[in-house]
């Protein structure tokens, strides 16, 4: 058989094509915009007589032109929602714990949660959850009611409440199967992984911001979405709060009498159970766009060119290239077996925090978000950096960017990645009165979570989380904050202000933050004078013992075969100073 070929295997179980796995790394919701745009173009088209498919294929070959056609505008869409986010306890220490054993501890980690959030994932799935957003160790996700004029105010009200339940009952599911991950860790006191979760109800808007290069992003922001910032906090490992909201319209279609309920208080309701929950009105019928099945299809092929927008580079590069590797040795490349394959990078990660969309209220913030959107996206055009996210949760309006994965990874990432933030930093502070930028360094993992319906692959790793943390420190006010690893990549080309060591979640010890400054005028001259004498550099006796022993040998006998030296190093462990050394 020639692997190389095309073929129509299932998708879960043997050789599967790009474009088949393209739609699962988008929400539902993306796929049904995407598919109206490219709809109504190809109608255009027909009509305009801008196309003339042929008999045997017209509605492909017309979305094939009207893809490639379709002009997306930014646009932020109302409606009822039931909002619920879903985060893992434990993921910090484990995160903290697993950064001390290099890069391999960034491995384990992502296999780890990849195991945890595949079930999560399938589990939301299976109640008809619209998965927006995978945010490190947490899942956002939510059950719409779609207007229709043709409802009564009722009705709707009715509606509303039957979305609550439906998250009511996903997230007890949840918490009664999953409530509680055993894992095995070596070199780690963490044995078990616990959830908590949070809903929110009210009014959303799905927004869509992008643009030049051509990356888009979709996120739900609004009150519902403000609601989890309350709650989730509230919720201790194991539990699910509630918002007084989501109650309301919850009590419209449940007896709360015969609800577990445990604390009650002003601030949230926590949901103990639902197993003697009795209705007041009956369930209603299923409805027809209700079923997995009719989106779990394969789409129009056209359509997937705009699926790919909402898709960063990184994540498209390695799905192809996984897919060739998978060929190349004759593996199996099935979805499940494409999700279990990790890369391990060293990636600098520039997390940027938007404290003025925090809460969205009408749909003019619209135009702060896309000018955000503008600005991040040129700079990071400029300096080569992805794009992974533009989202809204219990901790506000985060962006977030990655500078090193492929195939727009270099040597002096770091670099790229402090011009970057200290460019949207300047351009932010004249739009923008409240936003910080926090910036690591540091091993991560990415690797695939998901399954037939709903795909993502995750980048993980204790920098990631670093990174939120010095975002949201006090001192990254208008300004950025950057670790010890940034700090030493940079130094070369920067100025920085030390601020000190600081307390940060997940790490038992203090760590030290800088603010960069200005550029220097001379980058090539800072500390050279340092390491004038290859004498002055302190340590690596070993690796100078070395270096002597071949050399001399090298030099007592010209005619033998000349010994291979490798010198291999981290980004700021001295790399160029041992080289420098070895030259002289």
């Amino acid at each position: 058989m020639d692997l190389l070929a095309n073929h129509d295997y299932d998708i879960n179980n043997r050789f599967v094509e790009y474009d088949q796995v393209v739609p699962n790394f988008v929400s539902k919701n993306v796929r049904e915009y995407c598919d109206r745009l490219a709809k109504a173009k190809a109608k255009e088209i027909q009509l305009t007589g801008g196309g003339k498919p042929p008999a045997a294929h017209p509605e492909l070959s017309t979305a094939s032109v009207a893809a490639n056609a379709v002009n997306m505008e930014p646009t932020a869409t109302e409606a009822f929602a039931a909002v619920v986010m879903v985060d893992v306890s434990g993921y910090s220490t484990l995160t903290s714990t697993l950064s001390d054993q290099g890069a391999i501890g960034a491995e384990i980690l992502s296999k780890t949660m990849k195991g945890y959030l595949d079930k999560i994932i399938q589990t939301i799935l299976l109640h008809g959850g619209d998965i927006v957003k995978f945010a490190g160790d947490a899942v956002i996700f939510y059950w719409k009611v779609k207007p229709s004029p043709k409802m009564s105010p009722a009705d709707e009200e009715i509606e509303r409440g039957e979305v609550v339940l439906k998250a009511c009952h996903c997230c007890m599911d949840l918490l009664n199967n999953l409530g509680t991950y055993h894992i095995d860790v070596p070199q780690s006191s963490t044995d078990t992984l616990r959830i908590h979760l949070g809903i929110g109800a009210g009014k959303v808007f799905d927004i869509y911001v992008g643009g030049n290069p051509g990356r888009w992003e979709h996120f739900i922001a609004g009150d519902a979405v403000s609601q989890l910032s309350h709650v989730l906090d509230l919720a201790k490992a194991g539990e699910l709060a509630m918002s007084h909201q989501a109650l309301k319209f919850f009590s419209g279609v449940v007896n709360i009498d015969t609800v577990n309920i445990g604390d009650y208080d002003k601030r949230c309701i926590i949901l103990h159970g639902l197993e003697n929950a009795k209705r007041k009105i009956s369930a209603p019928s299923p409805k027809e766009d209700e079923d997995l099945a009719l989106w779990e299809i394969a789409p129009v092929e056209a359509n997937v060119e705009l699926y790919k927008k909402f898709i960063n580079q990184s994540a498209l590069y390695k799905l192809q290239a996984d897919i060739n590797q998978c060929r190349l040795f004759r593996a199996e490349s099935g979805l499940h077996g494409l999700l279990s394959l990790h890369e391990l990078r060293q990636v600098t990660t520039v997390f940027i925090k938007l404290g003025s969309l925090s809460r969205w209220e009408t749909k003019e913030q619209l135009v702060e978000a896309q000018e955000a959107m503008n600005i991040v996206q040129a700079a990071l055009n400029r300096y080569e950096g992805s794009l992974r996210q533009f989202h809204v949760d219990d901790k506000g309006a985060t962006i977030l960017c990655f500078f090193g994965l492929p195939p727009l990874a270099h040597e002096n990432d770091a670099e790229y990645g402090i011009k970057a933030a200290m460019e949207i930093c300047e351009e932010f502070k004249i739009i923008f009165s409240d936003f910080s930028i926090g910036m690591t360094t540091g091993i991560v993992s990415t690797g695939g979570v998901g399954n037939a319906i709903r795909t993502e692959y995750a980048v993980m790793g204790d920098s990631i989380n670093m990174a939120a943390r010095l975002m949201c420190h006090p001192e990254a006010h208008l300004s950025i904050l950057v670790d010890q690893r940034s700090f030493n990549l940079c130094e070369r080309i920067l100025h920085f202000d030390s601020l000190g060591e600081v307390k940060v979640k997940g790490k038992t010890r203090p760590i030290a933050i800088f603010r960069p400054k200005e550029l220097r005028i001379d980058p090539g001259s800072h500390r050279v004078s340092v390491h004038r004498n290859p004498a002055d550099i302190i340590g690596r006796l070993l690796e100078k013992e070395l270096v002597a022993r071949t050399l001399s040998y090298s030099q007592s006998d010209s005619e033998a075969k000349a010994p291979l030296v490798i010198m291999m190093a981290e980004g700021g462990q001295g790399l160029s100073s041992m080289v420098d050394y070895t030259k002289q």
